[in-house]
């Protein structure tokens, strides 16, 4: 029962967007940007710049998107709509988890070099890397945390799990504060043991990049078995 007070209560809180925020924790491309960051002469600056941006862009992405999934459709018809979109969801991730592994899409390309840690020098975001600048970190900030299909996934979860304004509001910063975890813990970190920093970001995000393509499959296929079945089970009378 959403709270009178549009608050977030314990039992409001979407179980499924906190595991798909979870999953956004390690992701190569944020770590090659927070990695190159580290590097920089001036990493502070350059981390505050990333984060501040990057989590205003996503979380007011976030928010935009569940008063829109809250407001679209008549109430009695909302709980069909968002069932509808989860096997929407989870049909177009069946599809990527399917495309994966029979190598009709490929996975995000990254440098095999460096463990993995640098994006395609030729990129848009590799040339930004390459030139850090308080400016470009705010731009490489939002761009490697545009919103993809775990996201919106995430955010139809909040959507179904409290009828609050204030409860989605605080879920989609929940959520958002998963996603921009790294940076925030290389930003605490950075003065006291950065040399420490940067060597742990390289082997955990070579073992990362190493084991992608398996990752994503196993995700991308499980998330969209269970919003298919979900969502499925939600529509039947």
């Amino acid at each position: 029962m959403p709270s009178p007070s549009g608050t977030a209560r314990v039992d409001e809180v979407s179980p499924e967007a906190l595991v798909l925020a979870l999953s956004t924790v390690v992701r190569p491309t944020s770590a090659a940007a927070v990695f190159a960051m580290l590097a920089a002469a001036r990493p502070t600056r350059l981390l505050l710049a990333y984060i501040i941006c990057g989590f205003a862009f996503s979380a007011a992405i976030g928010v935009l998107v569940v008063m829109l999934l809250s407001g679209w459709t008549r109430p009695e018809a909302q709980d069909e709509a968002r069932a509808v979109l989860g096997i929407v969801i989870g049909a177009v991730s069946l599809g990527y988890a399917a495309g994966l592994l029979s190598g009709r899409v490929q996975k995000p390309a990254g440098d095999a070099q460096d463990g993995g840690l640098a994006p395609d020098a030729g990129s848009w975001v590799g040339r930004q890397l390459a030139a850090l600048s308080v400016p470009r970190a705010a731009v490489v900030g939002v761009l490697t945390h545009l919103p993809g299909l775990f996201y919106i996934a995430a955010l139809n979860a909040i959507t179904n799990s409290t009828s609050g304004a204030a409860g989605k509001i605080v879920q989609v910063g929940v959520y958002n504060a998963f996603w921009f975890a790294l940076p925030a813990a290389a930003l605490v970190l950075v003065t006291r043991r950065p040399i420490e920093l940067q060597d742990f970001l390289r082997r955990l995000t070579g073992l990362v990049f190493r084991h992608e393509r398996e990752i994503l499959i196993v995700a991308a296929g499980l998330l969209g078995t269970y919003l298919v079945v979900k969502g499925v089970v939600e529509l039947l009378p």
